[in-house]
């Protein structure tokens, strides 16, 4: 964001780059602490998983070598917040199959929970996507 942010788009602006880094180290603890419960999770390919599902495919089957956010747009309305933009991920898949690099737009819904944000819903549409 290039205006003034809240103190609360700080925060999850800070979050969304928790969570690119949790996703890059495998750090699946880390995850389950910035996920909400309630997650629904909208692949580039349109598969869907929730958060137990997401647990089993997501991460489990590559390893993210790139998360770039870019064009980050946060509107936050009372316990729920709104992120918009784009992301660049580079992903190797573990069964040697080829590299996955995904440019999409994204948007997530982002909701206070128990005292704490935590994303509940993602949603990626690709721009580009292509796999060596």
């Amino acid at each position: 964001m290039t205006e003034a942010c809240t103190d609360t788009e700080a925060l999850l602006l800070e979050l969304e780059t928790e969570r690119c880094d949790a996703m890059k180290r495998a750090d699946f603890a880390r995850l389950r602490e910035i996920l909400h419960p309630a997650l629904t999770h909208v692949h580039a390919k349109g598969q869907i998983d929730d958060y137990e599902s997401y647990f089993r495919s997501g991460g489990t089957h590559v390893d993210y070598r790139q998360i770039d956010r870019s064009e980050l747009k946060v509107h936050v309305l009372g316990n729920t917040a709104l992120m918009t933009g784009r992301q660049l991920l580079v992903a190797v898949r573990k069964d040697g199959s080829g590299t996955v690099r995904i440019d999409s737009r994204v948007m997530q819904v982002w909701t206070e929970h128990e005292g704490r944000w935590r994303q509940l819903a993602f949603q990626t549409t690709p721009l580009a996507m292509s796999v060596s």
